[in-house]
Parts: structure tokens; sequence; C-alpha cells
């Protein structure tokens, strides 16, 4: 009798934890002894263990035994079959993920047992950290999201979903081969022969074999999608490349040249991925941006681009302009800024003062910021910054002084009273001086207030400047 066959339906039916199917191999191989003759097997129980493993062992490329055909057994001796019917609909519950590898996916419940047999997140935890070396020297962006996968996989109605074979075949072809040098094998347990490739749409891999991936170049994060794939539209291999093509265009994004510019730009250079496809931007977006920037670039004595003639993009199944959200909260706003590199020496600006500046520019008082007014502010902001770390931030320790800040303030125009002065310094500055977020809040704010007196102004039936305040008394009610 081949025993070791029973041993196989017990390690298969891990994958199928739900129905726990192994024990109906048990009166086959191992049948019940009743007054020393075999007990036959149930005909039932052949059924039900055939029903939950079958299709599963078909994945795998193995039919059903012949020699377990289930009309083959009788249902004399099922008097005693035990009911699965409770153990194959009462389902493992889905509980939070607790490994901290694993906390940041884009999905955030897992459950167990795993597909690797571990009934806890501690237990997968253990097993997973061994991997932690392979991770940090960053072999694969696959390897992180595919051991993650198969370790703490997404619950999906208390079911764990299955692990993608091309995902971990990307992970094992940059990864493995330094595992070898070390002598150390790819585990047997992550074959990746073993996975199937229908989970793969969810994990963002295409029918092609393309995978999505984090958006990496700063200019081209908190846009309306986070998940880019290469090569990009221009052939560049890699998005470190692409974000240095993509330099030439960071005075042109940071200019009130046109509010569609940055967003077209990074849909060329870091395009966005749709479960491992990529999305082309539609050829009305391409003639938009250039008619807002092409002006300004000849000015400058510099051309639109070649590789980005409006006609080389479709004009059907791509993606708009009006695609984009169109409003921006002050979290999204500071993600935005944040990730458009407005930060000084690693310490980026406050939700504190993305609070302010939404407040500030939020004309409408809606509460959120529409694009136009999200890429004004980017305005400002980007000033701002570069005031700063041109005559500040090398100072040690890297602040404003009082005296200094009068002179910025009247360098700009800002011409305040000293008791509007010393209100808005006493409100900002700590210990003698003012850092880099309050020194945005400052000049920002002024520059806003400013505007928004001009336009005030521009509002006026007639020229009646000399009737009204001066910006001066404008600044200094709305600072006091």
């Amino acid at each position: 009798m081949q025993a070791w066959k029973y041993i196989s339906f017990i390690h298969l039916s891990k994958w199928n934890a739900p129905l726990n199917s192994s024990p109906s191999c048990a009166p086959v191989y191992v049948p019940a002894c009743v007054s020393g003759k075999p007990r036959p097997p149930c005909r039932t129980l052949c059924e039900q263990a055939r029903s939950g493993c079958g299709s599963l062992m078909s994945k795998f490329g193995f039919p059903w035994p012949e020699a377990l055909k289930c009309e083959a057994f009788t249902t004399e001796s099922c008097e005693r079959v035990p009911d699965f019917s409770v153990a194959a609909t009462a389902r493992p519950t889905c509980q939070p993920i607790t490994i901290p590898l694993c906390r940041d996916l884009r999905y955030t419940e897992t459950v167990m047992p795993n597909f690797q047999g571990h009934a806890t997140q501690e237990e997968a935890g253990l097993e997973l950290s061994q991997f932690f070396p392979l991770i940090e020297v960053k072999c694969s962006p696959y390897l992180k999201p595919f051991l993650c996968s198969v370790y703490v996989p997404e619950c999906v109605s208390g079911t764990p979903r299955r692990p993608c074979r091309t995902l971990c075949e990307h992970a094992r072809s940059k990864c493995g081969p330094l595992l070898t040098e070390f002598g150390f094998p790819w585990p047997n347990s992550l074959r990746c022969e073993t996975f199937s490739t229908e989970s793969c749409d969810h994990y963002g891999v295409g029918s092609s074999g393309g995978i999505c991936e984090p958006i990496t170049i700063p200019g081209c994060q908190g846009l309306s999608y986070n998940q880019t794939i290469v090569p990009n539209l221009l052939g560049h291999t890699s998005q470190r490349e692409a974000g240095v093509k993509m330099s030439f265009f960071n005075s042109i994004v940071q200019t009130v040249c046109s509010v569609d510019i940055r967003l077209f730009v990074c849909m060329v250079y870091a395009p966005q991925c749709l479960a491992g496809e990529v999305q082309r931007p539609c050829r009305s977006f391409c003639e938009k941006a250039k008619s807002g920037c092409e002006h300004l670039m000849t000015r400058f004595g510099v051309s639109w681009p070649s590789e980005l003639q409006c006609n080389s993009f479709p004009e059907e199944m791509c993606v708009s302009e009006d695609s984009r959200p169109e409003m921006l909260n002050a979290v999204g706003l500071l993600a935005r800024l944040n990730a458009g590199g407005y930060s000084v020496r690693g310490k980026s600006l406050s939700l504190k003062t993305a609070h302010l500046l939404l407040t500030l520019m939020d004309a409408d008082k809606t509460g959120d910021l529409d694009v136009v007014e999200v890429f004004k502010l980017e305005h400002y902001v980007a000033a701002a910054r570069r005031e700063y770390v041109e005559s500040y931030e090398s100072m040690n320790p890297p602040s404003v002084t009082q005296t200094q800040m009068r002179k910025a303030l009247s360098a700009r125009d800002f011409e305040l009273d000293n008791e509007t002065f010393r209100v808005l310094w006493n409100e900002y500055q700590s210990k003698g001086g003012i850092g880099y977020d309050e020194f945005m809040r400052v000049l920002t704010k002024l520059q806003i207030l400013r505007d928004r007196f001009k336009a005030h102004l521009l509002s006026l039936p007639c020229d009646c400047q000399v009737a009204s305040f001066s910006l001066k008394q404008f600044m200094k009610s709305a600072i006091i």
C-alpha cells in the first residue's frame, strides 16, 4: 500500500483549510478495525473529500486518484460518518495585520492559518523575519509584497487570497541569485510554480506580465494616482532614469504657466498603472498643457520637446484631466507639499501649517482647494522655501532672527508698522527665532493677504484706492 499518498493528501489539505478534508483519506489507507476486519470506506465521506480537494488538486496538475473513485464505495458503513458540513461552513474570521513589515500594504486584514500552515501571526512573523536582510538590500521591490501575501494573505470573506505567481517570479528573478551567492537556494515552500496567475490582477499584474509599482519620483507623488510602471511612455527603464530626464520640467512646473503641466508630464514619465497596464494621457490633455506653457518656454528660448508632440497620444481609451480629483483638504494638501519636495533637511511642513495655508487660500470658504488654488499656493510655497534655503538654512541654528525677518518682509514690500510686526513676531517666534515651518507660514500668509487685497481693488467699479484704506491698514486689520 502506497501510504505516502495519504501524506500528500494531508499536505494538500492545508491549502483548503475550511474543509479540513484530510481525515477523509484515513478510512482508505488506515481503515478502522471491526471484529478483526477492515471497515469499508464510506461513499458519502469520499464525495465530501473529493468536492473539497478535487478542484485544488486539478490546479496542481493532479487528477483525483483512480483508486479512490467514490463510485467504488458504498454507503453501508456510513452510519458513523462525522458531519463535516459545520467545518465546511465555519470559516476563520478576518483579523488586523500585526506584523510591522506588512502594515503598510493596500489591505489591512489577514486570516490564519496562512499558506505556510502558521496558525498565528506571531508564528508567521518569526519565519518571515529570516527574509529581513534580503528585504533590506532591496534586491527586488516585489519581494516584500510577495512575502506578505504568503505569510499574511489578504482576508476575503474569511478566506485567504492566493499569492500571485508572476509577483513571485519577479521577486525570485532578482533575489534568487543573491541567495545563491550566499549558498542558500530559493525556499522550496515558496516555489512560484505552486501559485496561480488567476489572482494577479488584484496585485497589479497585467496579462502581459507588467507589474505596477509605487511612484518614487518626488515631483510625481501626491497626484490622483500612486502606482506607475516601467518602462514608461518614453522607454525609460527605471524611475531613477525617468526622474533625471524630467528634471528639465522642474522650473516649468513651479511656475504658474498651466495647472495641467505637472500632471501631464508625470503621466508621461511616470504613467498611471492599473492592473499591470499603462494608462496613456489623452491628446486633448497634452494640447491643453502645451497651450498653457509653450509661450513661457519660448520666452526662455526653449521649444516644446519633440518626444511630447501631442499627435503621438490617443484620442480614445486614455486619461483626461477630468479624472483628477478637483478638491484637496488639509491632509491631502500636506501630502502633496511633502511629496513635492518642500521640506528642508528632512523636516517637512506641519499639518498646522497646511491647515492655515488652506484656510487663507480658500477664498470661497468650501473647506478645500481646487486645482487652480493649489497650483498658486505651490508657487508661493516654492518661493518661500527657496528664500529660506538660500539665506537661512546654513545658519546654526537654522532660524530667522527678528532683524532678518524685518529685512525679509521689507524686501518683499510688506510694509508693516511696528505694532503689526510685533504681533506677527510674537505669534510665530520660539526660542528667539523663527524656524522653517513658521517662516513658511508668515511669508505665505502675507502673500495671500496681499493678493486678496489686490483682487479687492480690481473688483471696485472705479479707481477708489485713495478712498479705501491702504495695504498696510488691511494687513494690520487682518493680523491684529
